[in-house]
């Protein structure tokens, strides 16, 4: 009896090694088929948004409205969103520096946007502005 009784054991967990596999091919396949069809309910479409910098808030070397740092220096004027480029975290502008610096991981970049520091790989990208004939500047956002 004891070798017959070993030999349904043994059996018994072939079966439940089988089912396992099986239904580990089964979750996998369907992840597999579920992964475009969530991919497609999350997707988030970009938007965007044009940001307005009036003359008279143009004072400073450099403004900052609604997510959008504005600089002039020397004649030249661009434009940064304050979103940085390592993780997407929002950055300040420190004024005794005269830099801008992410708080979260210490990516620090100069006026110009270029990285000087931290694990940011990527320079700041400069966003299409267009200034218009009452002084005021137009900068295009996509969020």
């Amino acid at each position: 009896m004891g070798a017959g009784s070993r030999q349904e054991e043994n059996l018994s967990r072939r079966a439940f090694i089988r089912r396992c596999a099986q239904r580990l091919i089964s979750a996998i396949g369907a992840g597999l088929l579920a992964y475009p069809i969530l991919s497609f309910v999350t997707f988030r479409k970009s938007r965007k948004k044009t940001v307005v910098f009036p003359a008279k808030d143009q004072s400073d070397a450099v403004s900052f409205k609604e997510g959008v740092f504005l600089i002039r220096r020397k004649g030249d004027t661009y434009a940064f969103t304050n979103k940085c480029t390592h993780l997407g975290c929002r950055f300040n502008f420190d004024p005794l520096s005269r830099t801008f610096r992410c708080p979260c991981h210490g990516s620090v970049f100069d006026l110009r946007g270029k990285r000087l520091k931290g694990p940011a790989k990527r320079d700041l990208e400069k966003l299409p502005l267009a200034e218009k004939r009452n002084g005021d500047i137009q900068v295009a956002v996509t969020l």
